[in-house]
């Protein structure tokens, strides 16, 4: 079953976020299992970035939580945020495209 997690901050500094997220991807080159991600800021508040990442399974989620990378990119972010990243957490039930 598709996973999915929802990862929000507050932040002003996107552009270092985006340098933090290439960084991630390049040192997990190969060993990361994330499917897909996007990254957008909300049009009425842009401080507000959501990162949504797409995993083939939980179990996969989990394993690349589990990168000593996905760790250090964490603690990197959380210091770029107004306060700690919140995670939401889905097992996708309904998936289209139109």
């Amino acid at each position: 079953m598709t996973f999915v997690q929802i990862i929000e901050c507050r932040t002003d500094r996107i552009e270092e976020l985006n340098g933090l997220m290439d960084r991630w991807a390049e040192k997990t080159e190969g060993r990361r299992t994330v499917d897909h991600a996007m990254v957008g800021t909300d049009r009425s508040d842009p401080r507000h970035v959501v990162e949504i990442v797409e995993f083939a399974s939980y179990d996969d989620a989990m394993r690349n939580s589990n990168l000593p990378e996905t760790d250090r990119i964490y603690r990197e972010m959380v210091a770029l945020c107004d306060a700690p990243p919140t995670f939401t957490d889905l097992d996708v039930v309904r998936d289209e495209r139109f």
